[in-house]
């Protein structure tokens, strides 16, 4: 094992070590695990048929994957006509260097949650650029407050139980907040970042589905916070993978329904359907409506992907429809939170991702603290084979260090 490799597996066992032993993040898991397990047992029986949409939308993404690349040419032609500026980034550093074009002179950036920007370390790049950017998601806000990094891909504060969160935003707004008061941290929240939407230059939020024969981008969420990032500032980028294409705006919001379902959401608070910039909405010569971006961008992002949909035992992960099934139910999740898996995907179906996404070696850690239970695929609504992929990373990791 050479250097590198040597320090990756100590700084990632260091990690381990520390979430065993941090009560704060023990205490904010266990609410979390509990809150969810509680939530989505309520609603899959309260809404059965979703067991068999999920089996629909197992084959919606079977084919789309097969199809990628006609679907993603489909799927530029119809945003160029609907008025995006449509790029594909290849890899991370392509992604940022475009990124950094389109916002060239912007002072402020706002940002709804989206694992595609953690993926590539946005938020930081700009910041090292000068610009003031804020996070406009309550978890996501929390973590910036903390430095820390998101433990979970939908509840990515788990880590930050209310006693934590109330002393971090009562240092942002400048008064102290009652531990148990949420609605006082919501409220706080809020009044911080309502000026930080009108003043934005740019507004940056990913996409849960893209429909290519509409030209549709489909974002799910729960705070509001998505809608305004989009719709206030002048620009609006969209980062996603090149795996979210589906081929038509009803498997789209199949796959959404199936997704917040499954995050234990009987009706997500807020369905956005984003087709354009509302400047191809023009009702009167230069007559156009107040609320909307001037310009939107979509930002195809591979980074990996192209080499995963190509692999026969590895295309299963870009299945994936990041619901948190899967980690919330891992034996190993619920023992260390965040730390078991990658820099930005977590658990065992985060292990794949960080082996295509971050290279191999990132992967070989989590790779053997997987526990193979299976706990995973069972509560998968799509029914994806993680632990058989796992077997596969292991055998690919002992090869290359044979």
């Amino acid at each position: 094992m050479d250097k590198k490799a040597k320090l990756i597996w100590k700084t990632y066992t260091k990690g381990l070590y520390k979430a065993v032993d941090d009560s704060t993040l023990q205490t904010g898991l266990r609410r979390t695990v509990d809150s969810y397990r509680k939530g989505v047992k309520k609603t899959l029986s309260r809404y059965p048929e979703t067991i068999e949409i999920a089996k629909e939308v197992r084959k919606i993404k079977e084919e789309s994957i097969k199809k990628n690349k006609e679907l993603f040419n489909l799927a530029k032609e119809k945003l160029e006509e609907n008025g995006f500026k449509v790029i594909l980034a290849k890899t991370k550093e392509d992604a940022l260097k475009k990124i950094s074009q389109i916002v060239d002179g912007a002072k402020l950036v706002i940002k709804s949650k989206s694992m595609v920007s953690e993926e590539i370390g946005l938020r930081e790049f700009l910041e090292s650029r000068g610009i003031e950017v804020w996070e406009t998601d309550l978890g996501e806000l929390l973590i910036q407050l903390a430095n820390s990094r998101p433990m979970h891909i939908v509840t990515p504060s788990l880590h930050i139980p209310r006693e934590k969160a109330a002393e971090l935003l009562g240092r942002l707004i400048g008064r102290e907040i009652n531990k148990d008061d949420i609605p006082a941290m919501v409220k706080a929240a809020r009044e911080f970042l309502r000026e930080k939407y009108f003043k934005a230059d740019v507004g940056v939020t990913g996409a849960n589905v893209v429909a290519a024969k509409e030209g549709a981008i489909v974002i799910i969420e729960n705070e509001g916070n998505a809608r305004l990032t989009m719709g206030l500032p002048p620009k609006h980028i969209i980062i996603t993978g090149i795996e979210k294409i589906v081929p038509t705006l009803t498997d789209a919001v199949k796959v959404a329904l199936v997704t917040w379902r499954n995050a234990k959401y009987p009706v997500t608070s807020y369905l956005n359907i984003v087709s354009g910039p509302n400047n191809k909405q023009t009702l009167i010569d230069d007559f156009r409506p107040v609320i909307g971006p001037r310009e939107s961008y979509i930002i195809f992002i591979d980074n990996g992907r192209s080499e995963m949909v190509r692999d026969p035992i590895f295309r299963e992960a870009s299945y994936c429809l990041r619901c948190g099934a899967c980690i919330y139910e891992c034996t190993a999740f619920n023992l260390v939170a965040g730390y078991f898996g990658g820099r930005t995907y977590m658990s065992g179906i985060g292990t794949i991702w960080t082996a295509f996404t971050e290279g191999i070696g990132k992967a070989a850690p989590a790779a053997y603290t997987c526990l193979l239970d299976g706990r995973c695929k069972v509560v998968c609504p799509i029914n994806i084979d993680i632990p058989n992929m796992i077997l596969h990373l292991r055998e690919r990791i002992t090869s290359l260090n044979a």
